[in-house]
């Protein structure tokens, strides 16, 4: 009876042994797979890739079965933009009204970071809340809120462990999407100018460049405006330096709101400025010139303006040079008016 008593213990110990060994195993498993979405989330490059990471995170390390990425609308409204099911993860539609008896709402007031739950509760969140779910705020320092959403679990109650895993992926999002908003906000000031918000010079040949190899292989016609302010320092001296930049902030509204979609505008250097005319021949080029002389002339501002037509023979500077020369020829002609380069030598 001792003997057989041993045995039924040291069976009973080795099958707890190899239970414990199990889980240790399956914790190891889910803990390398917090790891890599810990790194995916760091190394997205854009939005949709890092609530991917967040919510692949929460399905393979913390054993939920769908995620959801939602964009906060106001204090009583979401919509989730992706979702992840499984192994299929797409754009999502779901969306909806949160009562304020919703356990969201607390996080999408702030009263709450995280909160957890069943699908049987009364505050639960979703009309088709599965099992176990989960929500943490991701809150990156600038912009809107996001929340990760995620259920499906068959924990009855859920482990402080895949808690403060789950507040983890959300903390490193925010944390990524911090970054990608200054990333953002830093090239877009590279490639920006302060004053006016048009694209700066460097920005200009980048975007020149690839229009000409556009029209080189469509030969469909490109137009490249060069823009003189008339009499700036004139308005300097009347109006002072401060009226010196209105001046240069209204030239810039219109020539983005008097130009086509297609037509990019640029800030050349000082009271210079730029177009590229797409697809446009000179009927379409008159067109233009006529919108922006009129909108000019109500501000009682006024340009002289050298337009060149591209040639497949010549090179950005070639462009811009031939331009200019038309700006010279428009002010020539008494200044506030628009003359076109010859097309040919």
């Amino acid at each position: 009876m001792e003997a057989s008593g041993g045995i039924a213990f040291l069976t009973e110990r080795i099958d707890a042994i190899e239970r414990e060994r199990d889980e240790l195993l399956v914790k190891s498993q889910r803990l390398e797979m917090l790891q890599r979405s810990f790194v995916d989330i760091i190394a997205s490059t854009e939005e949709r890739a890092l609530a991917y990471a967040a919510m692949r995170g929460t399905w393979l390390g913390l054993g939920f079965s769908r995620a959801l990425w939602f964009a906060i609308e106001s204090t009583s409204a979401l919509a989730a933009l992706y979702e992840l099911d499984g192994e299929s993860a797409c754009e999502s539609e779901y969306g909806g009204t949160l009562p304020e008896t919703s356990s969201l709402y607390r996080v999408l007031s702030g009263d709450s970071d995280i909160v957890t739950g069943w699908a049987g509760d009364f505050d639960a969140p979703l009309f088709d809340t599965r099992r176990r779910y989960a929500a943490a705020a991701v809150r990156p320092h600038s912009g809107e809120t996001y929340i990760l959403y995620v259920d499906g679990s068959n924990e009855r109650t859920a482990s402080a462990w895949s808690v403060a895993s789950l507040q983890e992926l959300a903390t490193h999002a925010a944390f990524a999407l911090e970054r990608l908003r200054m990333s953002g906000e830093l090239e877009r000031l590279a490639m920006h100018d302060p004053l006016t918000g048009l694209f700066n010079r460097r920005a200009l040949m980048d975007r020149l460049h690839v229009e000409l190899a556009t029209f080189r292989r469509t030969r469909t016609a490109l137009a490249f405006a060069m823009i003189d302010v008339d009499d700036f320092k004139r308005i300097n001296d009347t109006r002072g330096h401060a009226g010196g930049d209105e001046a240069l902030k209204t030239i810039a509204a219109i020539l983005q709101s008097e130009t086509r979609e297609t037509d990019v505008a640029a800030r050349f250097a000082g009271d210079e400025f730029s177009l590229i005319m797409p697809r446009s021949d000179a009927a379409a080029v008159d067109a233009v010139m006529t919108r922006v002389y009129a909108a000019l002339a109500a501000h009682g501002l006024a340009c002289s303006i050298g337009i060149a037509f591209a040639r497949k023979d010549q090179e950005r500077e070639q462009l811009i040079s031939r331009a200019d020369e038309a700006v010279y020829a428009a002010k020539a002609a008494g200044k506030n008016c628009y003359r076109i380069a010859a097309t040919s030598e």
